[in-house]
């Protein structure tokens, strides 16, 4: 099985995302989402490889989301 970085050179997929860059971080979790759902679709990584992506964004954004909640909550 060839790994994302076969597909992709030596680009990262996901490291780590700054959702503070994005007005809306939904809108930046949803972006990274697209990016890797098209990256599927066309063939560059398999299902596999997507869902462990996936899992990676959904880690990240489900710790920036309990961050905020914890800030708000102070």
């Amino acid at each position: 099985m060839s790994s994302i970085s076969d597909h992709l050179g030596d680009l990262e997929l996901v490291d780590e995302i700054n959702f503070d860059k994005y007005k809306d971080y939904f809108r930046g979790f949803s972006i990274h989402m697209a990016i890797i759902c098209d990256l599927q679709q066309g063939g560059k990584i398999t299902e596999k490889e997507a869902f462990i992506e996936i899992k990676k964004v959904y880690k990240q954004f489900k710790s920036y989301h309990k961050q905020l909640d914890k800030e708000s909550n102070e």
